[in-house]
């Protein structure tokens, strides 16, 4: 499930079936980071959303969370999912990211796709989107 109106509008009488939530977290430096932030935004989109697609009506995909230094509101946001019905966490970083949870937590490898054809970024990126599929099979199994 997205995060939008059509989506979300029946949720809280779905939730034993979309019990896992994806929180991707972006690290963010506005003054000398944009290219970077770039990177770390668009791998984690494209592998949300092509998770999101082959799991729809199991998860539901959270609107990226920007942070700094301080990693507060991915954990509160975290917690209110859970508070909410949520029964699995998944929070999703670049691979550089200093964000620690005791949730699940999965870490992507990025790279600049600016330059990629569709065929080449297709093919660097669906490693990382079915071991991410995996983990969160994983997690259903527990």
């Amino acid at each position: 499930m997205l995060f939008n109106h059509r989506d979300l509008k029946d949720i809280t009488h779905q939730l034993e079936y979309i019990d896992t939530a994806i929180i991707p977290v972006i690290d963010v430096d506005y003054r000398n980071q944009l290219m970077n932030i770039v990177d770390d935004y668009e791998i984690i989109q494209t592998m949300t959303l092509a998770v999101e697609n082959q799991f729809k009506g199991r998860v539901l995909l959270i609107p990226p969370v920007q942070v700094q230094a301080d990693y507060t509101l991915a954990t509160v946001i975290g917690e209110q999912l859970k508070s909410y019905g949520m029964n699995r966490i998944l929070f999703i970083t670049a691979q550089t990211s200093r964000f620690e949870t005791t949730e699940a937590h999965f870490k992507v490898s990025t790279f600049p796709l600016e330059a990629m054809g569709a065929d080449m970024r297709a093919d660097m990126i669906e490693p990382q989107v079915k071991e991410l599929m995996r983990t969160i099979i994983s997690m259903w199994n527990k």
